[in-house]
């Protein structure tokens, strides 16, 4: 027997992750792809045959333990990185994740956790859901799960024990900062819907706000909701906010776009090696009549993208903002199954390029120069109305930021002044505050710098002490007289001119029911 059939049993369950890698082109969520051609038996037996006496190698004789696992998803892992930034393989925990982000719902107790000082705290809870409805606050330091200590535990440690089936009940030790005594929550788990509308609200009369945060299943559903909500209370324009938003599933690009864009306008197309190449065209006609301000940037990726230059191209919106991201490469979604003793996994490949109505590629992410000096002329959506943005010092910023300074600040001030109104913006009182505790707390900076970054201060702040005591509707209302992007949105929406056209104002026929 030669020496490779002397192997042992115990890497055949790891191999099996690593043969559904190697034929991972079976299925997406996406696409239905095509049979491709294999390489012949022999050349993928030497292969594969190459791969399992280098694994087998490490495994046994390397300086250090090294799990199985460990060495068969950094294989494939590197195996993915070499060919493009975006196809990635999806760990168990990765992919229940990507899954809760798509579909927009799980059952738990509806909180955002995160590490500080080696303590799970509560990063905000979602409104309207067990925790919140009980009074957990953002800035609670978790320090018990059903009577486990949470020092050091992980986060997708946590996730796991307080995510579970619906009805069944979890209880929480907290300090909150401020008090004395340790708080108990029992909590009954319920479902949790992730919305994709992070707020949607009326400006100065007639002008509709609509934040979209992400592309999941129901995206297109709540944003037909909450446009009707807005015309009922008199919207005749609207401001569709994608800033910030990295994408998310396909299709919903496609559906929301359709709510703009006459029936049989050209949304996206899409081309590759082994799915060839579609077109996407809207179907339903026309919801929306009024004018169309789109605002984006450079973290505006994927499907906010394909919508937003579907709507440039058709001219049914005027886009404002910084160029974006340019992400223009469209992943099938790979569900490999369960693997004894490993977990489910999942493969997120890299299977088309998309193209705009006029033909535009915007990738830059499989591009070998992107970033040599230049190159950024060929990304993202160029924005017609460009907001030129104001340098900062981007070390302060990360180092408030992942500093938790932000965080810690304001769950001090909410404590202390529970009963703010809605007229609430960080003044200079606020802001001496938060000079004194971040020289309380160690931290040092450059007066030049902090004072660059004013704005960026005001705004993190803002942002932290309206996630503890508003919803998100009133957070973005507080915010809007301050925000460059959608004053700009309001000249151009008030002085109607420079507002798109009505892509469908010419057709009589009235748009199809949704």
């Amino acid at each position: 027997m030669s020496h490779r059939g002397r192997q042992s049993e115990k890497y055949v369950v790891s191999w099996l992750l690593v043969f559904a890698a190697l034929g991972l082109l079976v299925s997406s969520s996406f696409f239905v792809l095509p049979t491709v051609q294999a390489q012949s038996s022999r050349t993928r037996s030497s292969a594969i045959e190459l791969f399992l006496d280098v694994y087998s190698i490490a495994s046994a004789t390397y300086v250090d333990s090294v799990a199985d696992t460990e060495l068969i998803e950094a294989a494939i892992t590197g195996m993915l990185e070499d060919l493009d930034p975006n196809s990635v393989l999806l760990t168990p925990e990765e992919f229940e994740n990507l899954r809760i982000q798509l579909e927009g719902s799980f059952e738990g107790i509806g909180v955002t956790i995160g590490q500080r000082d080696g303590w799970l705290t509560i990063i905000s809870p979602i409104e309207g859901t067990p925790a919140h409805r009980i009074g957990v606050r953002g800035g609670d330091r978790v320090v018990e799960i059903d009577g486990q200590t949470t020092f050091d535990m992980t986060t997708q440690e946590a996730v796991s024990i307080l995510r579970g089936p619906r009805g069944t009940e979890v209880t929480i030790t907290v300090v909150r900062p401020g008090l004395g005594d340790s708080l108990h929550f029992d909590i009954v788990r319920d479902v949790i819907d992730y919305p994709s509308v992070s707020a949607s609200f009326l400006i100065d009369g007639d002008i509709g706000y609509l934040r979209l945060s992400r592309f999941a299943e129901e995206s297109c559903d709540e944003v037909v909701r909450d446009i009707r909500d807005l015309q009922s209370q008199g919207a005749a324009s609207l401001i569709l906010d994608l800033r910030n938003n990295s994408g998310g599933l396909f299709t919903p690009a496609i559906e929301i776009a359709d709510l703009f864009l006459p029936a049989g306008a050209l949304v996206v197309t899409t081309r590759g090696n082994a799915v060839g190449e579609h077109s996407y065209e809207t179907s339903r006609g026309v919801l929306f009549r009024g004018d169309l301000v789109v605002l984006v940037n450079g973290g505006s990726a994927s499907s906010s993208e394909i919508l937003a230059g579907a709507l440039q191209d058709h001219g049914a919106a005027t886009i404002v903002g910084t160029r974006t991201f340019g992400k223009g490469s469209v992943q099938s979604l790979s569900d490999l199954g369960d693997y004894s003793g490993l977990g489910h996994y999942a493969v997120k490949l890299t299977t088309a390029r998309y193209y705009t109505p006029s033909g535009r590629g915007i990738d830059r992410t499989l591009l070998d120069d992107f970033m040599e000096p230049g190159a950024e002329a060929e990304w993202g959506i160029e924005p017609d109305i460009v907001i030129e943005e104001t340098s900062i010092d981007v070390e302060l910023v990360a180092d408030l930021e992942y500093g938790g300074y932000f965080f810690g600040f304001a769950s001090e001030y909410t404590t202390e002044n529970p009963d703010l109104d809605e007229a609430f913006w960080p003044d200079e009182s606020v802001i001496s505050a938060f000079r004194g505790f971040l020289s309380e707390n160690g931290f040092e900076w450059r007066e030049e710098s902090f004072d660059e970054a004013l704005p960026y201060i005001e705004r993190a702040l803002l942002r932290e002490i309206a996630l503890r005591i508003w919803s998100m509707d009133t957070y973005y209302r507080i915010l809007a007289p301050q925000d460059e992007y959608v004053q700009r949105a309001l000249e151009l929406l008030g002085h109607g001119s420079q507002a798109a056209p009505d892509p469908e104002a010419a057709l009589e026929s009235s748009p199809a029911p949704l």
